[in-house]
C-alpha cells in the first residue's frame, strides 16, 4: 500500500493532459458517464446520479492510487481541465507480470484519436514504471472503435473468448489483445521516443 496521499504523476501528450481524478471532476464526468452510448461496451452501467460518479472518484480511484496504481487517469483536452474520459492500467495477474489497459472517451470527443493518444502515454508510463512483461486489453465483441485503438498501439489480436463475460444479465464474447514489453520497446524506438 502506498501512502494515503500518493497520486500517479501527471502525463502530457501533444494534445492531452492525463491526471489523477479529484472530487471536482464528479459533476463534469457525470455528464459523460450517464450517456448509455458511452457505456454500451463498458463493464459499468451509465451513472444515474452525480453521487454515483463522486463515489467512483472517491472510492475506486483513490483506492487504486493507494494501491500504487496509475489508474484511472482523467483525460483532459488542453487547454481545458474537465475530464472527457478515463484511461489506465492495472495488474491483471501480477505474479505473471501481466497488466490490463482500459479506456473510454466521452461521445462528443469520439473519432479524434484521444483514446489512442492517452493510452500510448499510459503504456509508456506503465512499461517504464511497473515493467510488466505483457499488457492485455479486453474488448467486448462489436466494439470496432476500441479494436482500432488497439491496432494503432500495435496490440495483437489473440482470439475471442466466447460467452466469457456476464454483463447486464447477458453473456458477451470478449476479444483478447496483447502487447509484450519487447514489442512495445521496438515501437518506442521506431517512434524515436
Amino acid at each position: 500500500m502506498m501512502p494515503p496521499d500518493w497520486r500517479p504523476p501527471t502525463l502530457t501528450t501533444a494534445r492531452l493532459t492525463l491526471r489523477p481524478f479529484t472530487d471536482d471532476d464528479a459533476r463534469p464526468l457525470f455528464e459523460h458517464a450517464r450517456n448509455p452510448n458511452v457505456t454500451r461496451f463498458t463493464l459499468w452501467d451509465h451513472h444515474q446520479t452525480v453521487g454515483e460518479t463522486l463515489a467512483f472518484v472517491r472510492d475506486y480511484a483513490r483506492l487504486r492510487y493507494r494501491e500504487g496504481m496509475a489508474e484511472p487517469y482523467a483525460i483532459t483536452v488542453r487547454p481545458g481541465t474537465e475530464p472527457v474520459g478515463a484511461c489506465g492500467c492495472f495488474w491483471a495477474a501480477e505474479p505473471h507480470q501481466t497488466m490490463e489497459l482500459g479506456y473510454w472517451v466521452a461521445e462528443p470527443f469520439w473519432g479524434r484519436g484521444y483514446a489512442a493518444e492517452a493510452s500510448a502515454a499510459v503504456l509508456r508510463y506503465a512499461f517504464k514504471s511497473y515493467q510488466p512483461e505483457r499488457m492485455q486489453a479486453r474488448v467486448i465483441a462489436g466494439n470496432f472503435a476500441s479494436v482500432r485503438v488497439l491496432e494503432k498501439l500495435n496490440f495483437r489480436y489473440e482470439g475471442t473468448l466466447r460467452a466469457s463475460l456476464l454483463r447486464r444479465s447477458r453473456f458477451e464474447d470478449v476479444m483478447m489483445f496483447s502487447l509484450l514489453r519487447a514489442e512495445w520497446a521496438v515501437g518506442e524506438l521506431t517512434r524515436g521516443a
